[in-house]
């Protein structure tokens, strides 16, 4: 059998341990990462600090208060998409993460006798068949499948939307039984993602959206295909795009706050795992929580170069920077093949060579943020009471804060490094310099006729910390999502702009 190449997520990235971020930031050497999750396998080889250096010296053993000067929180989007309104973790002073696929498979697939190819994905990577064989589609789940039908046949199989162990008792009976192959089709709503599952047998995985071929045509009499595998292949086209499971805004409780805010791999990520006596150390797993290790990642390295930027700073560097195109050079795809919402997406693919130099950021103060908290309590109840101030306290971890001493700010008005604004309403924006002195000039990427203007349209820095004011506006009906770009002879600062009803 052939063995897949699995690490592939720092390439895709654009880090290299000789060269660029990786060294300039020594590694992230000395930045302190805490991992809030249900637990974990504390003996794991992965966990394992040979070779490392001991802790900072600052570090006291617990971690309180995470908005807490220089504390960055970055959090999963949750795992509820593809449906709109599913997206967790949404205040704004999160990095919410989605989640996208990478450039790698592991390819594998049927070339039908009518010619045709039908390429998927296995895990395990089996000879190629020698012969054309018969195919069978018994129809979801196949738990029921005469040995007849079985036989020398290679049997195609709905996901049955059962546990893994069970599906694999249920693939590995159809083998049993003398199936040539098995081959399963994902889920309708998966689109074309194709998340691994490891079901212990060699399995050609086709997403949903190929798989109605394979279907269809197993309907004919006489349909039979051969089974090919050509394992790992790197660079493919049209990646990322978004994995369907990766929960999409507007949230329910920010709808005005453009969530998630960045996509990072997520999508079939080998990861430390408890080991079993049929399973390794190491699955491949996929979800939002293995793309917020990779942001997790990148905020390191980023605080290692800039140790005196603030958590808000760092965030609009990862989002101001991050690519909205795929490899391919268009607009990044959601699961279906169409190009991603701002609700899916965010700001982009995270590109962590061009965050560490951003040019501009949207910064954001703790006061400002507890003027957002005052704001929205007082719009969720009409009396006004020392209930607010205590739950800013609890929530900015900060007793000198109280909704009597801070302005409110509404979610609109907070300098996000994303830009929402209400139809016919206008916002404004803080852009703060931490590059050179430099003009930048601005331009809206916009469907034409949208009735979006901005100004000034020129932003002349003439000193690092120097903070300049814009404002955008809408007049019109339509609802549009785009980008506000900002462009200086060396940097590039694109803001997602989101039109939405009043």
């Amino acid at each position: 059998m052939m063995y897949p190449t699995t690490t592939r997520t720092p390439e895709f990235l654009g880090l290299s341990k000789d060269a660029g971020l990786w060294p300039k930031s020594s590694y992230g050497k000395g930045i302190i990462i805490g991992v809030i999750d249900s637990g974990i396998e504390s003996r794991h080889p992965s966990f394992d600090d040979a070779g490392m250096s001991p802790p900072p010296a600052r570090w006291k053993g617990t971690c309180k208060g995470m908005v807490r000067p220089g504390v960055v929180f970055v959090t999963s989007a949750g795992n509820d998409g593809p449906d709109s309104s599913t997206v967790n973790n949404d205040t704004p002073w999160e990095i919410t993460v989605g989640a996208g696929s990478v450039d790698r498979k592991l390819a594998a697939g049927l070339l039908l006798e009518s010619g045709d190819l039908v390429e998927g994905e296995a895990l395990v990577q089996a000879p190629n068949s020698t012969a054309y064989r018969p195919l069978h589609y018994p129809g979801e789940g196949c738990r029921k499948v005469s040995v007849e039908r079985t036989r020398g046949h290679i049997v195609i199989c709905d996901d049955a939307r059962v546990k893994v162990d069970v599906q694999a008792r249920i693939i590995k009976n159809l083998y049993n039984n003398g199936a040539a192959h098995v081959v399963l089709i994902g889920q309708e709503k998966a689109g074309f993602t194709l998340g691994f599952r490891e079901y212990g047998s060699s399995v050609v995985q086709e997403p949903a959206a190929v798989g109605h071929k394979l279907k269809d045509y197993s309907q004919y009499p006489d349909s039979a295909a051969q089974v090919f595998f050509k394992g790992t292949q790197l660079g493919i086209r049209q990646s990322p795009t978004v994995a369907y499971f990766s929960s999409r805004g507007p949230s329910r409780g920010n709808p005005r706050i453009v969530k998630p805010d960045i996509l990072a791999p997520g999508l079939n990520i080998l990861a430390a795992a408890t080991e079993s006596p049929d399973r390794g150390p190491f699955r491949f797993m996929s979800g939002t929580s293995m793309a917020v290790p990779h942001i997790s990642g990148v905020v390191a390295l980023l605080k290692g170069v800039h140790p005196d930027w603030s958590p808000m700073a760092i965030r609009s560097a990862i989002m101001t920077t991050a690519d909205e195109l795929d490899n391919d050079g268009k607009p990044i795809m959601n699961e279906k093949h169409e190009p991603a919402s701002a609700f899916a997406v965010g700001a982009g693919h995270v590109n962590p060579t061009r965050a560490v130099d951003p040019g501009l950021v949207y910064d954001l103060e703790v006061r400002d943020y507890a003027g957002y908290v005052c704001h929205h309590f007082a719009r969720a109840r009409l009396d006004d009471d020392d209930d607010d101030d205590y739950a800013v306290q609890d929530i900015l971890q900060d007793l000198n804060l109280n909704c009597r001493n801070v302005p409110r700010l509404s979610d609109v008005d907070l300098n996000y490094p994303s830009i929402v604004v209400p139809a016919n309403k206008k916002v404004q924006r803080t852009l703060t310099n931490v590059g050179p002195a430099e003009q930048y000039t601005g331009r809206l990427s916009m469907a034409h006729g949208v009735g979006v203007d901005f100004s000034p349209k020129w932003l002349s820095f003439s000193r690092p910390g120097e903070k300049l004011t814009f404002q955008v506006s809408h007049h019109g009906s339509e609802v549009a999502e785009g980008f506000l770009i900002w462009e200086s002879n060396t940097h590039t600062v694109q803001s997602p702009l989101v039109v939405l009803r009043s």
